[in-house]
């Protein structure tokens, strides 16, 4: 068994009253939970609820050759290995009385601590693979004991191999297993007290008496979804580094543009740059992976289209996506051949056409009530829904400067946050099906959707019915051939790689529920694998080394117009002599902050 979600089950804290309290509030046949015995050492009990919703007991006993329940039945070498088997072989679980228990959902355990060098109930083996990628000695993580349910595992990477020094835990104290060595003297509240303390002040002490040093932690990214309020705290706590004090959002986000820079050059962008592809590239540096990018076929003009396939996996479920860029003029022609030939039901479109007096978008769409052509394709605007408030800009915010658009006839995309338009579209062969067209009008380019607005509280609500109504329907299964969902912004990588990461939280939280491990950090890295980019914006690395010199207004707009930048975004920092030559550009972690659903938490459960 190697999922921390399947390992989850052992509870070091609980009474038989609050155990049977849990199983029946959680109300699942076959859920069940591991605690120690109350009532004699060594044992453990695993507390199943029937499917005629009673709760039976069973005694398991450890013994010198392992973990067994003592009615002839097998024994195990870790409590891990017994319930997996039993959960495997059903009907091989029988009770006192011969009744057969089945064991189906594990009720999860407390979170020993939020800290990120704990990676839970890992294997060994998994600890050696995680630990030997580190290049550091003095390396370290904490995992779940193993053969002692209940206790914890320092592991250490030294010069030659990885040492295990186990934390204890007794009647709410924390202390090293030092088998009557000083460090048994030391207890602690918590376990983050006892980390704390010997990676600051002291050295450990091996069972073979050899020391090691704690230098720093190997940090691990996952959480259940349950746990995201207290998840968001902790990564929103001010954290020593060596450019001074930073957020756990930013650290993280940092890391992980590191990794996924390095990442990126395995794979090519050989198509996009090709001189005949160029203008159908919104921005030059923008473009599409080779290994990803959708191949138009049976199309004359072009095989190209800045737009990527982006695969989501969670355990068998997925939905795929096309992350693409807002077509231009003269590409509008072949996004709709695009949706043909992949047989698009969904369209998600996360921008305005006109931003701050910017195009960011050409209109694809025939007005309501009208028919259109594209090429050999008709499409019928059938209908268009609007949803949420109208929406209230302040002269004083950002948003007020990045969103609105000047133009009168596209003022009305300030009467609602989001709009659902229901296209008919009708191929040259007249096959025809209906297209459900989102609009979401109120996250602006550069910006996140709980800032664009001043009425957070509102914007909260209207954010989590976007994605709802979406789930509703277009929804997700096993099916792994259903068509692709096509998202697009602007350039077809910040907002559209951001809202296919939230849909796919959403997605596993829905079909799963909240206990459900979620690593953001991976998952982001699996998007921006298959799409340059995706969810962090343009890179900005090579206009640093740019800046700090004087522009001519031609070739500062045409800078920004290079790099996707709005105007806005750059901000003239004045020298010594008062003069604006320097720029200081701002790239905001709140795209990768919304990922972790920050102040979305307390409306999970809508998704349920």
């Amino acid at each position: 068994m190697t999922s921390r979600l399947a390992r989850g089950f052992f509870h070091r804290d609980l009474s038989v009253l609050d155990t049977e309290k849990l199983l029946q509030e959680k109300n699942i046949p076959g859920s069940f939970l591991v605690r120690p015995s109350r009532s004699k050492t060594d044992a453990y009990v695993l507390s199943v609820r029937l499917a005629n919703d009673e709760i039976t007991h069973i005694r398991i006993q450890r013994t010198n050759e392992g973990f067994e329940l003592g009615q002839k039945q097998e024994c195990f070498s870790t409590l891990y290995d017994m319930i997996d088997h039993y959960r495997r072989n059903a009907g091989e679980l029988i009770d006192k009385n011969n009744q057969v228990i089945e064991l189906t959902t594990p009720i999860l355990a407390k979170m020993p601590t939020f800290e990120k060098y704990y990676h839970g109930a890992i294997s060994h083996l998994q600890v050696m693979s995680i630990l030997n990628k580190c290049e550091q000695n003095g390396t370290f993580l904490v995992r779940d004991s193993e053969t002692t349910p209940g206790d914890y595992v320092i592991c250490v990477k030294s010069s030659d191999n990885i040492a295990n020094i186990k934390i204890k835990y007794s009647n709410g104290r924390w202390f090293l297993d030092g088998k009557g060595r000083q460090e048994q003297i030391d207890h602690f509240r918590s376990l983050d007290d006892l980390i704390h303390f010997y990676l600051k002040h002291n050295i450990l002490v091996g069972m073979n008496g050899v020391a090691f040093r704690l230098v720093q932690p190997c940090t691990s990214n996952w959480f259940y979804a349950r746990d995201i309020h207290q998840r968001c705290e902790y990564l929103s706590k001010l954290t020593s580094s060596q450019r001074g004090q930073k957020t756990g959002f930013t650290l993280e986000f940092e890391l992980l543009n590191q990794q996924t820079e390095s990442q990126s050059l395995a794979y090519h962008k050989k198509h996009g740059e090709k001189q005949e592809n160029r203008i159908r590239n919104r921005f030059k540096n923008i473009l599409p992976y080779d290994e990803t990018r959708i191949i138009l076929k049976n199309y004359p003009i072009t095989d190209y289209m800045n737009g990527n396939h982006v695969r989501t996996h969670y355990e068998g479920i997925g939905r795929e996506y096309i992350a693409t860029q807002g077509p231009l003029p003269a590409t509008v022609n072949d996004f709709w051949h695009m949706v043909q030939q992949e047989l698009v039901k969904c369209i998600v479109m996360i921008t305005r056409e006109v931003e701050g007096l910017k195009n960011k978008c050409a209109r694809y769409w025939p007005d309501l009530h009208t028919t259109k052509q594209y090429g050999t394709i008709t499409v019928e605007n059938k209908n268009e829904t609007n949803y949420g408030p109208p929406q209230i800009w302040h002269k004083t915010s950002r948003a007020s400067r990045a969103l609105p658009s000047s133009s009168q006839q596209l003022l009305k995309d300030d009467d609602c946050c989001f709009r659902l338009r229901k296209l008919r579209i009708t191929t040259g062969d007249r096959r025809t099906w209906d297209i459900f067209h989102w609009q979401y009008l109120a996250w602006g380019d550069h910006d996140s959707p709980l800032t664009s607005n001043q009425r957070d509280n509102d914007q909260l609500g209207i954010l989590l019915e976007f994605f709802e109504r979406i789930a509703q329907i277009n929804s997700i299964g096993m099916n792994m051939d259903m068509s692709p969902m096509i998202v697009h912004c602007s350039a077809g990588i910040g907002r559209s790689g951001a809202t296919i990461a939230i849909d796919t939280i959403f997605n596993k939280i829905r079909t799963n529920g909240l206990d459900i491990e979620i690593d953001i950090p991976n998952l982001v890295k699996q998007i921006r694998s298959q799409r340059s980019d995706a969810t962090i914006g343009v890179k900005r690395n090579t206009l640093f080394d740019e800046l700090g010199q004087k522009f001519t207004d031609e070739e500062y707009d045409q800078l920004c117009f290079d790099y996707g930048l709005e105007l806005n975004d750059i901000e003239p920092l004045p020298d010594s002599n008062g003069n604006d030559v320097e720029y200081k550009i701002e790239i905001p972690a709140n795209r990768y902050d919304i990922l972790y659903l920050k102040r979305l938490s307390r409306a999970l459960k809508i998704f349920l």
